[in-house]
């Protein structure tokens, strides 16, 4: 296998406690894992594990308190600046999170092609969320006016505009319905085959990891446990 495009090197993240007499509580405690190129690698834990924290650690959301993160081998200061922080992405749970609420999805989709100086026309948004199933009209809405399924599928465009090397999949389908759900993991498993992207895949579901994951880590009170190889064929 290729080296890691993504390394996490004993990462530790403390938060100060809300209960009264605890000043702090740690949700992730010395994780260390690798990402390979065109994997998908599964991190999976129930709600409170701490596998969000460690993968918004990972994209450059959270400083972590120790340890290291390496992007195709080269330690990354927080926050990400330069290629790292265009060629790492995230797909939140909650789409709307993503979304100025104030601005048409037209004037949200724009930004990132100045971001990396392309051209940017009605013709090349229609074309941009074409493929998603969503239409020219949409492109006149504010997030208010989509379903959660038409947010997602949005997002996903506006993510791949950059290019990303590796994205940072958060729970990504479930607050889908079954069936855009499934258009969703079959649309990033035919893009990873075409561009070799690497995708970090948070979730709770066991089955879920199980269908679309190469290799599998849990989580648990913060400290990575055993691991699942080669599922996906």
């Amino acid at each position: 296998m290729n080296e890691a495009i993504l390394e996490a090197c004993g990462l530790t993240k403390r938060f100060r406690s809300k209960e009264e007499g605890k000043r702090s509580f740690t949700a992730v405690k010395k994780a260390s894992l690798s990402l390979f190129p065109g994997e998908t690698l599964g991190l999976l834990g129930e709600s409170g594990s701490g596998k969000s924290t460690l993968g918004q650690m990972l994209v450059g959301l959270i400083r972590p308190d120790e340890g290291t993160i390496l992007f195709r081998g080269q330690p990354l200061a927080y926050p990400f600046k330069g290629a790292p922080r265009e060629k790492i992405q995230i797909l939140f749970q909650h789409p709307e999170v993503s979304f100025n609420p104030q601005l048409t999805l037209r004037q949200s989709l724009s930004e990132p092609f100045r971001i990396r100086g392309l051209p940017l026309s009605d013709g090349v948004l229609a074309e941009c969320i074409s493929r998603f199933g969503l239409y020219p009209e949409h492109l006149e809405r504010r997030p208010g006016a989509l379903s959660g399924g038409e947010l997602q599928r949005a997002a996903l465009a506006r993510i791949l505009v950059m290019e990303p090397e590796v994205i940072l999949l958060d729970e990504p389908t479930s607050m889908l319905d079954v069936i855009t759900q499934a258009q969703i993991v079959d649309f990033l498993r035919r893009y990873q085959e075409e561009r070799g992207t690497s995708y970090l895949f948070i979730t709770h579901s066991t089955s879920l990891a199980r269908q679309v994951c190469h290799r599998i880590v849990r989580i648990r009170a913060g400290e990575l446990q055993e691991e699942e190889k080669e599922l996906v064929p």
